[in-house]
């Protein structure tokens, strides 16, 4: 009797099995997420978060609140994922979906692990990365199509057909120019533009005002973040937003209505800080001369009211 030949596998066959299996791997997980949002499973949420304060919020709920502020960003992701996903399960267009996706999944993963901060044992960051290990070793079958892609193309688009030395000195004090200039605004744009620091800066809640007088805010931020910006909360949930002008030598402090118009129609006066307290006196617009007594809070406040 003939013997039965053992039924060996090649190589290459057991790697286009694995190609076409993480292939529809990253598809399903893909076409699931992506259609959850469009059902409005994911992006949604909850009441009880959105009466919290801003500084109380987790980067979970900070994270869906932000991605699904807009409806028609949120669409645009959905339809990313659905897209990639489909171009995945067919061989001609692997590739393209490959690439649509990488970049997708990459912010995924970067926002799961340093904005939300999953851990390893949550089950969304390894899902997150079960798919971008998938994306990964599927490119890497296309690793040549890249390379030819990328790098072989280069030479089609050049303005120059050999390289010159001249060009490539041009080339990078151009590139320095950008990284100076880019790097100066920049600077310029944080420590000058943005900001103006005074000795007041800070979240301040008013805890005494002598004579008492309605209508005043029970909390005062002079921001440090926004050169000249001042931020009265009043107790009845109202917020304002003024221009402060502050003289450190003088100690004089003077608050106008409008943002980046100096002036004094709200208040002129004084300050007199020690340690986490601080005394301003002075006019407040119509009222007779006032003082107050105010305390430095350490951000984030939890309660208005406290």
């Amino acid at each position: 009797m003939p013997m039965t030949e053992k039924r060996v596998f090649h190589p290459r066959t057991i790697l286009n099995v694995l190609y076409l299996v993480l292939r529809y791997y990253a598809a399903f997980t893909l076409l699931t997420y992506g259609f959850a949002k469009v059902m409005g499973a994911q992006f949604t949420i909850l009441d009880s978060e959105l009466a919290k304060p801003m500084g109380d919020v987790s980067g979970f709920w900070l994270t869906w609140y932000y991605f699904g502020y807009s409806p028609v960003y949120s669409a645009i992701i959905a339809f990313t994922q659905i897209a990639g996903a489909l171009l995945l399960c067919f061989q001609r267009s692997t590739l393209i979906g490959a690439l649509i996706l990488l970049p997708v999944m990459v912010n995924i993963v970067c926002v799961d692990i340093w904005v939300i901060r999953w851990q390893f044992d949550s089950g969304a960051l390894r899902n997150a990365l079960y798919v971008l290990v998938a994306l990964l070793v599927i490119l890497a079958f296309h690793l040549e199509d890249v390379y030819r892609f990328l790098l072989r193309r280069r030479d089609d688009l050049a303005l120059l057909t050999k390289r010159r030395s001249w060009a490539l000195v041009l080339q990078a004090a151009v590139v320095a120019g950008m990284v100076a200039y880019t790097a100066h605004e920049g600077y310029w744009n944080a420590n000058v533009n943005n900001r103006a620091p005074t000795p007041i800066d800070g979240a301040w809640h008013v805890v005494q005002i002598h004579p008492d007088e309605p209508d005043l805010p029970d909390w005062i931020y002079f921001e440090y973040n926004r050169a000249y910006w001042a931020e009265f909360h009043y107790p009845d949930g109202r917020s304002e937003t003024h221009d402060f002008r502050v003289d450190a030598k003088d100690h004089t402090l003077m608050i106008s209505r409008q943002w980046l118009t100096p002036g004094s129609d709200i208040f002129k006066g004084t300050w007199e800080c020690k340690g986490d307290t601080m005394t301003i006196t002075g006019s407040w617009g119509s009222h007779a001369p006032i003082a107050m007594t105010l305390k430095r809070k350490q951000m984030p406040v939890k309660d208005h009211g406290d």
